[in-house]
């Protein structure tokens, strides 16, 4: 059981939402220097982990200035957190599909989202929790972008196609939870292994 991890992101409604997890979901307009700013940051990112990010960092491999990224951005943790935003677009959850249909969406889904934007470095941040600003920005940017997922399950759940007592937390802490562990242990996480994964865990949901 020692490559089993589990990324628990609980979805607790409460008062006074930090500005992550409110506003992941809708990025600002910005320039094409703006692109090519973020484009870097989270190509260090997803290498190096949030503590290789630094305005020098981001400069020399954006090749744009420092004083033009500090007209932007007044220090590294503003980037951090812009080029975040930036990478967190809606999820469009498709409609009409099957349930067992569904959660091969949400593997694919986290499978890409995990590998494309968060990428190694970034897990392996947040497992040794080297910077908890940036864990707490990350981990509003998972809750914001999972939401549609974990109300689809519990519609379907309501609806009688999945279980009724399926822990919808729990499921998506596995569903997340799995493609981190294949990261850390180096395995493919390409189709085959999503239909894999998929026939394990269907008899969970299966009503």
């Amino acid at each position: 059981m020692a490559d089993v991890v589990a990324i628990t992101v609980n979805e607790t409604p409460q008062e006074g939402r930090t500005v992550a997890e409110t506003s992941v979901t809708r990025p600002p307009k910005r320039s094409g220097v703006d692109d090519r700013i973020f484009a870097a940051a989270l190509d260090i990112l997803r290498s190096r982990g949030p503590l290789a990010v630094s305005i020098e960092a981001v400069s020399g491999a954006s090749g744009v200035a420092k004083t033009t990224i500090y007209r932007r951005y007044d220090n590294r943790e503003s980037l951090l957190t812009a080029a975040i935003t930036s990478a967190a677009t809606a999820v469009d959850f498709p409609t009409g599909l099957p349930a067992r249909e569904s959660l091969r969406w949400v593997l694919r889904h986290a499978r890409d989202t995990i590998e494309n934007v968060v990428g190694r470095g970034t897990v392996a941040a947040i497992l040794l929790d080297e910077d908890p600003e940036f864990t707490s920005l990350l981990l509003g940017m998972i809750r914001a972008n999972t939401r549609p997922l974990r109300q689809d399950l519990r519609s379907r759940a309501l609806a009688g196609e999945i279980r009724a007592d399926v822990d919808i937390e729990l499921a998506m802490s596995m569903l997340l939870g799995v493609v981190v562990a294949e990261l850390i242990r180096g395995r493919a996480t390409d189709d085959a292994w999503v239909e894999s994964v998929l026939g394990l865990l269907w008899p969970a949901f299966e009503a």
